[in-house]
């Protein structure tokens, strides 16, 4: 194979986005003038995929991510420029393309393997292991249209993940069946990578992109944004992201504020070691919290609050409050107060800031802005993988056992 599989050269695709169809012969041979627009899905990208590598896609809804990948998988034809792919190419682009309801799993396992360019004999050697994936062998031999989602799942992927590429293309189809069931398909995956193997893939999940990939490339609009290190287009992405959601125009998942009005929140800005204003993070870096305030009258004993939460389930991550911390505020006027992280431990995902000026006791609030701000954090690529919210630093060890004394 060459060194790069794959290669997108000023490639453009479009679709007809119809205003008016037309639904007799008639109304076809009489309709006038254009009822239709050219929608540019891709808009002369231009990439290379190294041999050997994992390149992870990603980008918003319509973005032009899955058409990318259907012109690599040759199933759609570029209107402009070319792509050049060197070496077999398998499309995990739809789970059960081809199958057909009425037949059985057994017989679907066939025609899926035909669909994909495997001949019977390939099919039979690999029957065996392709059920044992799938995990569904007592139900092999009835109709899939009686297979729950969840079956019908796990035998589409397993037929498809079956096949020996050199070039694996797969589209957002890495979250079928339950927990156990993806642990395999990552393995699967995982194995494909050892081996060598060139993957690209699009997925939602960012952690995925980042665990997986050596490389991501951001798609926006049908263009390419970004190509690099997948851990950092990821923070490019999340930054980009966070910076809609938390503009004037879009606000954040809440975006309430309230308050008395006695003390006044100017500014909230999140900031890296530097002091620039910064949106996305890695697990270790410095991080400050900068709120900017007025005292609209004078007041005594005023406390800033600011509070973490995670943005998926908004679960409280931590909070703190000046008082606490023995800092107090200006009594009148403006004034500036800070929240320094020296070492940041959350690990990768989307975080949410909660901040609020109020009395001593928390039962005045003056100004309270409620998760109207947010940032990003991805796990430095040095550190193990790890699950959960929170980086612990600790230690493993192992040793043989002592032999036991008779």
């Amino acid at each position: 194979m060459s060194d790069i599989a794959i290669t997108c050269a000023g490639v453009w695709k479009s679709y007809r986005i119809y205003h008016q169809r037309a639904h007799t012969l008639k109304e076809r041979i009489l309709a006038r003038g254009h009822r239709y627009e050219d929608f540019w899905a891709l808009k002369g990208v231009d990439l290379e995929v190294p041999a050997g590598t994992t390149v992870g896609v990603i980008g918003p809804n319509g973005s032009g991510k899955s058409t990318l990948l259907k012109t690599m998988a040759r199933i759609l034809t570029p209107n402009r420029g070319r792509v050049t792919v060197n070496g077999t190419v398998s499309p995990l682009l739809e789970i059960g393309t081809g199958f057909h309801p009425e037949l059985t799993g057994r017989e679907n396992v066939f025609l899926g393997g035909t669909l994909l360019g495997e001949s019977r004999r390939a099919v039979e050697r690999r029957y065996d292991d392709i059920v044992a994936f799938a995990g569904i062998e007592p139900f092999m031999d009835i109709p899939v249209k009686n297979y729950s989602s969840g079956m019908y799942a796990r035998l589409a992927f397993a037929v498809a993940i079956s096949v020996d590429p050199e070039i694996l293309i797969v589209d957002e189809v890495l979250s079928v069946g339950d927990e156990e069931f993806q642990l395999r398909c990552y393995e699967r995956i995982a194995e494909l990578r050892a081996q060598g193997r060139t993957i690209v893939l699009v997925s939602h999940s960012l952690p995925t992109i980042r665990t997986m990939c050596t490389t991501a490339v951001w798609i926006d609009a049908g263009t390419v944004r970004a190509v690099g290190r997948a851990a950092d287009v990821v923070a490019d992405y999340l930054a980009d992201v966070h910076h809609e959601t938390s503009s004037p125009q879009a606000p954040g998942p809440s975006g309430r504020r309230y308050g008395s009005g006695e003390a006044e929140v100017l500014d909230i800005s999140v900031r890296d070691e530097q002091g620039a204003v910064a949106e996305a993070f890695v697990t270790g870096d410095p991080m400050t919290i900068r709120v900017v305030y007025r005292l609209n009258r004078e007041v005594e004993s005023a406390v800033c609050s600011i509070g973490v939460l995670r943005s998926e389930n908004l679960a409280y991550v931590f909070g703190q409050n000046s008082a606490q911390a023995g800092v107090a505020l200006e009594p009148s006027g403006e004034g500036i107060v800070e929240l320094t992280v020296p070492r940041l431990p959350l690990l990768t995902g989307h975080y949410l800031l909660t901040v609020a000026l109020h009395d001593e006791a928390a039962n005045l609030m003056y100004d309270c802005h409620d998760r109207r701000h947010s940032f990003s954090v991805a796990a430095d690529p040095a550190l193990p993988i790890e699950g959960g919210i929170v980086h612990v630093a600790a230690e493993w060890k192992a040793r043989p056992a002592p032999v036991p004394v008779r």
